[in-house]
């Protein structure tokens, strides 16, 4: 009987009571944390499932995006930058990239629809003749150029001899800035525009517009020289004028221009690059020597009128190679014309202030900043009026050059 009330008591009593819940409670937490890691393992695959889907579908895609790039390459693409800009201006990529037709080997004739724009302002009788390879988008570097080294003016206080100096920019097409170059040709005259898109390795056309320059130069107008330089390079117009003066041979009665003459900086013993990747890879079959020929530095390159009209005739038969400097070092060893190195006056190193008269012995600055080509032209010319005053002007020399 006492045993029958103690259980009884057990049951109903607070710590019985207590016992019960709390195995009520356990039995409710452990049935809580079944059911939670079943609930996390279904969502967990419900997740899975989901990402396979996707990953399933993004490699599909990406599969799709191999083949597309296996497929040939429509003329007129768009390059890298070009895209850049395009997105930079809103401009829908599928508007522009409609295929182009197939280029010629060489730079298209004067005559006829082959040619865009053409410069109007040009002398026919130009002692040098400045082409500026750059591309269309490239408006500072033109205004840059315009203000500082290749500024127009006219000096008519003095009767001695005149010398002509023109600068021209060769540029292509890119479709989205070519309303805007059309305006700016219509300003200053002084735009060589071939239809062509204007890229650097596609189709060679970066030499098609060093050749197309060169052409033009040679047929449209007559100078007895002709510097081709890229758009960050500074020219020192009234030293380069000085130096070719120098060139002449001042024995004979007419007094005439040097002939045969390529100078420049020239690279000698320069290794083909075959790494497709890099921006200066030329093929085997455009060159199979593993040395280059001697060539000329691209930031300035200075050809005689009767070297010019060679390589423009004979770069019929050659195969292109992108890089222009190269090519014309290629015809020049083919036509037997020596590169005349001048690399003290050529590819000098470039700072923003020129201190000592020598420092004013150069032609052809390179990796000139569009920033810096105003104040580096008043550096120069600030300079040179410093240094006249001390030495005397040297004999043979016409003091007064026009740009036009």
């Amino acid at each position: 009987m006492l045993s029958r009330q103690r259980v009884i008591y057990n049951r109903i009593s607070p710590r019985g009571n207590m016992r019960w819940r709390n195995n009520k409670s356990f039995v409710i937490g452990a049935a809580s944390f079944i059911g939670g890691c079943i609930f996390t393992l279904l969502l967990c695959s419900s997740n899975d499932s989901a990402r396979e889907s996707k990953r399933n579908s993004e490699l599909q895609r990406l599969g799709e995006e191999v083949k597309d790039e296996n497929r040939p390459q429509i003329l007129g693409e768009l390059d890298e930058e070009e895209s850049i800009e395009r997105e930079l201006n809103n401009l829908p990529v599928s508007a522009t990239s409609a295929p182009k037709p197939t280029l010629p080997p060489y730079p298209p004739p004067l005559k006829g629809n082959a040619m865009f724009l053409s410069p109007s302002g040009y002398n026919e009788d130009a002692f040098l003749v400045i082409i500026v390879v750059t591309t269309g988008r490239n408006f500072e570097a033109r205004k840059a150029i315009r203000s500082s080294w290749g500024k127009s003016f006219i000096n008519s206080n003095s009767s001695s001899t005149q010398e002509t100096v023109q600068v021209f920019f060769v540029v292509g097409c890119d479709e989205v800035n070519d309303k805007r170059v059309e305006k700016e040709s219509k300003t200053f005259r002084d735009i060589l525009r071939g239809n062509f898109l204007d890229t650097y390795v596609q189709n060679e056309l970066h030499t098609v517009k060093t050749l197309l320059g060169i052409k033009w130069a040679t047929t449209m107008s007559n100078p007895q020289y002709i510097l081709k330089v890229n758009s960050e390079s500074f020219v020192n117009v009234h030293e380069t004028v000085k130096w070719l003066h120098s060139l002449r041979d001042s024995s004979e009665p007419v007094v005439k221009p040097q002939e045969g003459l390529y100078s420049g900086y020239c690279h000698s013993g320069v290794k083909a690059v075959r790494n497709p990747q890099s921006p200066y890879f030329i093929p085997e079959n455009q060159w199979s020597d593993a040395l280059l020929p001697v060539y000329g530095s691209g930031i300035g390159v200075v050809l005689s009128r009767d070297v010019a009209e060679k390589m423009v005739r004979f770069a019929r038969q050659m195969k292109m190679i992108h890089i222009d400097d190269v090519f014309l070092g290629v015809m020049a060893q083919n036509l037997s014309v020596e590169c005349r190195d001048e690399s003290s006056r050529f590819d000098v190193a470039y700072t923003t202030m020129l201190t000592e008269c020598g420092d004013l012995h150069f032609c052809v600055l390179g990796s000139v900043p569009a920033k810096d080509m105003f104040y580096l032209s008043q550096n120069v010319d600030n300079l040179r009026d410093i240094c006249n005053q001390e030495t005397k002007t040297e004999k043979n020399f016409p003091a007064d050059l026009f740009y036009v």
